[in-house]
């Protein structure tokens, strides 16, 4: 197979110097495996590979996506299997933490029936007459197990568990069990350190994004696109959004964008941890010892 392995990890926990690093060695290019890095413009603050990154190594699946747009993990399936197509001289690595994507890739994806206009509409009927409230506690009743992760203010994730149960019959989380088209098994290399490591690192990593200027492209991006664009969701931007416009102070938000970044690499040690195959590499004990552990395996 062209892929030779996969590299993942929490945010700031030190993936992309090991990466070049690997992909020079291993003769290899990289493939993002990424949500926030794909988009245009937005580079700062997802950390998206320097130029002399990309000089160094080609990249693949990062800087491509229009803010304006949304993206699937069975687009990225779908990409990362046209790349291998139309380059079957080449070898790739992934790298990146979006967990769900590499997942996809290997395992496949469900086949989950489209959703017709009728039923969305009863539904969003239900939910202007019953509240949502009242629709989280149905969808609870109809399929715990999807359920499960879910908050009872998210709209969207409730009224997809009962559209789909409505429009089927059928569980979404029972559909999403069964699963087709998959690559298969990829070696994969789980990137790690210590808690007050990592978390020290992210605080670090924040600093070092304002002082290369995010405040300043929030506030060029605000210009050209709309707020309600994909490519906002990412972590960070909607805090300096509010310093822009004068409804948040700087240090505010800067305190508050290590704090959701510091929780969202929790989730994603969680999810690396439980959902998917992976060899634990300890970066604590040097960058150095880790390249030799991960290059005696792949080369």
């Amino acid at each position: 197979m062209p892929i030779r392995f996969a590299l993942v990890g929490a945010t700031g926990v030190g993936k992309t110097n090991l990466a070049l690093t690997l992909a020079e060695k291993s003769g290899s290019e990289i493939i993002g495996v990424d949500s926030r890095q794909l988009y245009r413009s937005f580079c700062i603050g997802t950390a998206q590979p320097s130029l002399s990154d990309l000089e160094r190594v080609p990249h693949h699946l990062v800087h491509f996506l229009e803010p304006q747009e949304s993206y699937s993990a069975g687009q990225f399936c779908k990409e990362v299997r046209q790349i291998i197509q139309e380059n079957p001289e080449k070898n790739f690595i992934l790298v990146g933490g979006t967990g769900l994507y590499l997942q996809s890739l290997i395992l496949g994806l469900p086949e989950i029936p489209p959703i017709t206009e009728a039923t969305r509409r009863q539904l969003k009927e239900e939910l202007a007459l019953d509240g949502l409230a009242s629709m989280y506690k149905k969808a609870v009743e109809i399929d715990a197990t999807a359920m499960k992760r879910v908050s009872e203010n998210d709209t969207q994730r409730i009224l997809r568990v009962l559209e789909v149960f409505t429009q089927t019959g059928e569980q979404l989380s029972a559909i999403r069990a069964i699963r087709f088209g998959g690559l298969g098994p990829i070696k994969t290399f789980f990137l790690n350190r210590s808690r007050a490591s990592l978390y020290a690192r992210i605080n670090e990593r924040v600093d070092q994004m304002m002082g290369a200027g995010w405040l300043d492209e929030v506030t060029t991006l605000q210009t050209k696109f709309s707020v309600d664009a994909p490519a906002w969701q990412s972590l960070g931007y909607k805090e300096l959004l509010g310093v822009s416009q004068g409804k948040k102070e700087l240090t505010e938000a800067i305190y508050l964008i290590q704090k959701e970044t510091r929780h969202f690499a929790k989730r994603q040690l969680t999810w690396f941890k439980h959902q998917i195959e992976t060899e634990e590499i300890d970066l604590d004990e040097g960058e150095k010892k880790a390249e030799l552990q991960i290059l005696k395996q792949i080369l």
